[in-house]
């Protein structure tokens, strides 16, 4: 089993932020008690007219893991009516390529 991302990027209308954030929160609460769950990353875009205002990327063990997080709990979650107003793009991801900065010895 190897490591996955999902990258999940949000449509939020401006001025629906807040509302947006609390909903993610719901389903950010429920998915970090799973097993498998890694950690994550929420973006918000600095362009206020970007086309996916949020961006999260989460870490799982593995894709299983993944698939095993995505129960009756977790679809009760996202089926709520009000995140029609946000649609997204989820998808998962593997690493193929990593690079770091690399530091100079004085």
């Amino acid at each position: 089993m190897q490591p996955v991302t999902l990258i999940n990027c949000f449509e939020v209308p401006t001025g629906r932020e807040e509302e947006f954030f609390a909903m993610w929160q719901q389903v950010n609460t429920y998915m970090r008690s799973k097993p498998g769950y890694v950690g994550h990353k929420l973006h918000r875009s600095l362009k206020m007219d970007a086309p996916f205002r949020f961006v999260n990327m989460a870490q799982w063990e593995s894709q299983e893991h993944f698939l095993a997080a995505h129960d009756e709990g977790f679809r009760a979650l996202v089926s709520q009516a009000g995140w029609a107003a946000f649609p997204h793009r989820p998808n998962l991801y593997e690493v193929i390529h990593q690079g770091q900065t690399e530091t100079l010895a004085a």
